[in-house]
C-alpha cells in the first residue's frame, strides 16, 4: 500500500550533496542534499489519472540534474553492440531482447535459506557480487526487481502515478513532472550523489556512501545478517534497506531512488494499468507480478513469479517469492503453494469486493511491466510489440475475471495428495509468520486463502465437508489470530508485534482452554484484536501475571492508519469460524 509515514522516514538525518567523479569508500556527505523547492513530503500518491491503452504518454525527455541514470538500451534491442555482450544470466551474442533477459535474470535465481524461515532469493550482479534477498515489503519486491535490472543495464524505466492534483513520474529521469522538470520537493540524484559505475575496477574496494548505508525504509526493515557478497561479508545489526542498496549499486543515485519509490508505490499502483498490464494465463513468464486486489483502496498484496515451467503434459508450473507486511525477505514458496495464489478470485477473479466493486475491476490478477519508449520528444510507457497477442484490455471484464479459472486447468497437481499438500503448506507459512508477527493481518488472510483451497481440494477429491475440515485441521492459534477487515482494524496497522508477544497471546489461550476444559464447557477463544476502546488490555494483563510485562508493546501507528480510532476491529469475512460445534 502507499505509506504516507515513510516518506518522512527518507529525510531523516539529511541526505547528501557531493560531487561525481571521485573514487573511494565510505564516503562522508555533507549534511543536506540538494532538493527542488515546495515540497510536501508528507503526502500520498494516487493512481494516474491517464487513460489506460496500449501507450500511455509520460513525461518529456530532458536532460535535467535529477537524472538517476543514461538511458543507453532499449527494452526491445537484441542487436546492438551491448545487447550482443554476455551477461549477467544470458552468454554472449544471446539473440534475446532485453526484455527476454529480464525473464532469463530473474528466473536464474537460486533458492537460498532466509533469514527467518524457508527459503529466500539469491542474485548475482554484473559485476559478480552475489547478494540474498532483501527484507522489503510485496509489491517494493517486484518494483526492486524490474528498477535494478533497468539501473545496471541503463534500460528506461519509470512509475506513475498523482500527486497534488497532477501527474508525477518516478524512473531513470529521477522525479518529473509531465514536462521533464524536476518535481518540487524531491531530490536532484544526479548533482545529490555519486555513480561509481565509471571509476570502480574489479578487485577494487567496493565504493561506499555512509549516508545511504543509514537509510531505512520502516522500523521493520532490519537486514542483520543477510548476506551481500561470496565471501561472507553479512549486513550489521542495525542495518536494513539502504545498507542492501548500497552494496548493490555502484551508482548510489539508484539506491537513493528505490528508497523514494518504496516510500511512494505499493499493490495498488502495480494494479495501475499506466504501470503494468494485464495478461492472458498462458504467458505467464519469471519477472511478471500476481496481483492480489480486495479493496479499491489500501493493502493487497504481490507476488512475484521468479520462476516457470512447462510440464510434458501441457501444465504451467509456477513459484514465487514475495515480501510482506511487517517487511521480510521474499519467501520462495513451492509450485503447490504458489498455484493456489493464481487460482484466487482476489486475483482479478468472479465476484465482487466488501464494497460491491467486482473484483476484475480492481486491477488484480497476473501483470507485466509496461517498457517506455521514447517517441517525438515524450516517454511513453508502452506494451511491447513482443506482448500485444497476450495483452488484455483493462476494460475486459470478462477476459480478465476468466483466468482464475483458467490457472485452476493450467496448475492442476497431478494428484489430490498434492493439491492437499499444497495448500497445507500455504496455512503452515502462514502460522509461522503469526507466530513472529500476530498483528499481522496479511498472514491471517493468507491463511484462510489455504484454507479456502483445502476445503476445495477435501471436498471434491476426498468427499469431506468443511466442518470435517476444520475439526482435522484447524488449531487454537487459527481461532486466536482470526482473520479481520482491514479497513475496520486499528491492529492492521500495527507492524512491530513481535514473537515475545504472540508467546503471550497463545499462552493466554492454552490457559483458557484447559480451563474450559476443566469446566466441562467449550467456549470460543478470544480473538487477538483490539476491543474495549481499542485497547489490548487482556494480553497486556497476561504478560505481567507472567512476569512479562516487558516484553508486551503498546500500539504503534506504523503505516497510514485511517482506521486508527476504532473502538474495536471487525472481524473479516472468514473470520467466524466455530471451534465449538
Amino acid at each position: 500500500m502507499i505509506r504516507k509515514a515513510l516518506l518522512a522516514c527518507a529525510f531523516i538525518g539529511g541526505f547528501a550533496v557531493v560531487s561525481t567523479g571521485a573514487t573511494g569508500c565510505a564516503v562522508e556527505s555533507p549534511a543536506d542534499d540538494e532538493m527542488t523547492e515546495g515540497g510536501d513530503e508528507g503526502s500520498e500518491l494516487a493512481q494516474s489519472q491517464d487513460e489506460v491503452r496500449e501507450v500511455i504518454p509520460g513525461p518529456l525527455a530532458r536532460s535535467t540534474n535529477a537524472e538517476v541514470w543514461a538511458v543507453e538500451n532499449q527494452w526491445a534491442e537484441k542487436d546492438t553492440r551491448n545487447a550482443k555482450k554476455a551477461g549477467v544470466a544470458w552468454p554472449e551474442n544471446s539473440g534475446l531482447s532485453w526484455e527476454e533477459k529480464y525473464q532469463k535474470w530473474v528466473n536464474s535465481f537460486v533458492q537460498v535459506p532466509s533469514q527467518r524461515y524457508g527459503k529466500t532469493i539469491k542474485l548475482t550482479t554484473p559485476e559478480g557480487k552475489t547478494l540474498h534477498g532483501p527484507v522489503l515489503e510485496c509489491a517494493d519486491v517486484a518494483i526492486w526487481l524490474r528498477m535494478t535490472f533497468s539501473a545496471w543495464y541503463h534500460l528506461p524505466f519509470y512509475m506513475a502515478a498523482w500527486k497534488n492534483g497532477q501527474p508525477i513520474y518516478f524512473g531513470h529521469f529521477g522525479v518529473v513532472d509531465k514536462n521533464g522538470q524536476p518535481f518540487s520537493g524531491f531530490p536532484l540524484f544526479k548533482t545529490s550523489y555519486r555513480n561509481y559505475e565509471g571509476s570502480y575496477q574489479p578487485g577494487e574496494p567496493w565504493p561506499s556512501d555512509s549516508r545511504l548505508r543509514t537509510r531505512h525504509v520502516g522500523s521493520d526493515d532490519g537486514a542483520a545478517g543477510v548476506p551481500v557478497s561470496a565471501d561472507g561479508k553479512v549486513l550489521a545489526e542495525g542495518e536494513g534497506a539502504g545498507a542492501y542498496f548500497d552494496e548493490l549499486f555502484l551508482n548510489k543515485r539508484a539506491g537513493y531512488l528505490m528508497i523514494w519509490l518504496d516510500g511512494n508505490f505499493g499493490s495498488m499502483s502495480l494494479a495501475d494499468g499506466a504501470n503494468m498490464f494485464h495478461i492472458q494465463p498462458e504467458a505467464t513468464s519469471a519477472g511478471d507480478a500476481l496481483i492480489e486486489r480486495w479493496q479499491r483502496d489500501g493493502i493487497g498484496h504481490t507476488l512475484p513469479v521468479v520462476n516457470v515451467r512447462h510440464t510434458t503434459t501441457g501444465k504451467l508450473r509456477v513459484q514465487t517469492a514475495s515480501g510482506s507486511m511487517p517487511r521480510r525477505q521474499p519467501v520462495w514458496e513451492s509450485e503447490a503453494q504458489s498455484a493456489n495464489y493464481f487460482k484466487n478470485s482476489n486475483t482479478g477473479g468472479e465476484g465482487n469486493a466488501y464494497d460491491g466493486t467486482p473484483y476484475a475491476k480492481l486491477g488484480g490478477g497476473i501483470r507485466r511491466w509496461r517498457t517506455p519508449v521514447l517517441s517525438g520528444g515524450r516517454w511513453h510507457n508502452s506494451v511491447p510489440q513482443s506482448s500485444r497477442a497476450v495483452y488484455i484490455e483493462d476494460g475486459d471484464l470478462a477476459a480478465i475475471s476468466s483466468r482464475p479459472a483458467k490457472f485452476k486447468e493450467l496448475l492442476a497437481e497431478e494428484s489430490p495428495e498434492a493439491a492437499r499438500d499444497g495448500a497445507i503448506a500455504i496455512i503452515e507459512a502462514a502460522r509461522r509468520e503469526l507466530r513472529s508477527r500476530p498483528a499481522s493481518c496479511s498472514q491471517r488472510t493468507k491463511r484462510e486463502e489455504g484454507f479456502n483451497a483445502l476445503y476445495e481440494v477435501m471436498q471434491q477429491r476426498f468427499n469431506k465437508t468443511k466442518a470435517q475440515v476444520d475439526a482435522e485441521y484447524r488449531k487454537l492459534e487459527d481461532y486466536v489470530f482470526s482473520e479481520l477487515e482491514y479497513t475496520r482494524s486499528k491492529t492492521c496497522c500495527w507492524n512491530a508485534s513481535t514473537a515475545q508477544m504472540a508467546d503471550i497471546i497463545l499462552d493466554k489461550a492454552q490457559k483458557d482452554l484447559a480451563r474450559d476444559q476443566r469446566d466441562g464447557v467449550c467456549r470460543q477463544p478470544t480473538v487477538f484484536k483490539a476491543s474495549g476502546g481499542g485497547k489490548y488490555d487482556t494480553w497486556k494483563t497476561h504478560a505481567a501475571e507472567l512476569g512479562r510485562a516487558a516484553d508486551w508493546r503498546e500500539w504503534s501507528e506504523d503505516e497510514t492508519c485511517s482506521q486508527r480510532g476504532v473502538e474495536e476491529d471487525s472481524l473479516g469475512a472468514h473470520g467466524n469460524h466455530a471451534m465449538c460445534q
